[in-house]
């Protein structure tokens, strides 16, 4: 059986969704994603090269490299968390419902890594 695109319960083979509900949802969330996807890759990529510079910055200042850390960390964990955008692949194994849940999640692990160089910072100042 084919399986709904949002909510992935089981459908007919000429539907796309099982309800009108998780076709506005997935109607919503793609003109959402539409709209702001540049603004999500910038930060995710600014986010992403702090924590990347941070790491070997940290060898050398322990403080601003974990603040660098902390930064990036907190920046794309909230993005991530807030605004989850799954790749299409993802959303296509996993259907959307279940792949914006595991991306929260990333952002999550996200955020906690980033207070966790937060604290860093400050006990190694």
């Amino acid at each position: 059986m084919k399986k709904c695109e949002y909510c992935a319960k089981e459908i007919s083979y000429h539907d796309m969704y099982c309800c009108e509900k998780c076709k506005e949802s997935a109607e919503a969330y793609y003109t959402k994603r539409t709209r702001l996807q540049k603004i999500i890759s910038v930060l995710n990529i600014l986010g992403t090269c702090l924590i990347a510079v941070g790491i070997f910055v940290f060898a050398m200042q322990n403080f601003i490299g974990a603040m660098m850390m902390a930064v990036g960390g907190l920046a794309v964990g909230s993005v991530t968390l807030l605004l989850p955008c799954p790749t299409d692949n993802m959303i296509k194994k996993h259907k959307m419902e279940k792949a914006v849940k595991l991306v929260r999640i990333f952002g999550a692990f996200l955020l906690v890594f980033g207070c966790a160089a937060l604290v860093l910072a400050f006990f190694r100042m």
